[in-house]
């Protein structure tokens, strides 16, 4: 018996993964439909503005960056804190300049 219940809680855990995961993968996807390179690298000085002005280790991709993804989980405990709704679009402002 004991291996059915594990099977069946392994079959849910798989079906319902984390809502904040779900929305940062959303966000990158989004991202990239929006941008090439990440839209907190600036190209000139080759700098991460997430970084306060150190020098972006990705040159600009954000795919795998953990800093970008960082600061996207963040975001979204500050827009859960602030009972905001959750933006669908990484060009929403709520997403990009914080909650007010």
């Amino acid at each position: 018996m004991a291996s059915e219940e594990e099977k069946v809680q392994q079959s849910g855990g798989e079906k319902q993964k984390d809502p904040k995961k779900l929305w940062i993968q959303k966000m990158i996807r989004s991202a990239k439909l929006h941008h090439k390179l990440c839209p907190f690298y600036d190209r000139k000085k080759r700098f991460c503005f997430l970084k306060l002005g150190e020098r972006c280790p990705l040159d600009g991709r954000f795919e795998n960056c953990t800093v970008f993804t960082g600061f996207l989980e963040r975001r979204y405990d500050e827009i859960v804190a602030a009972g905001k709704t959750l933006p669908i679009d990484f060009e929403d402002p709520l997403v990009q300049f914080g909650v007010t």
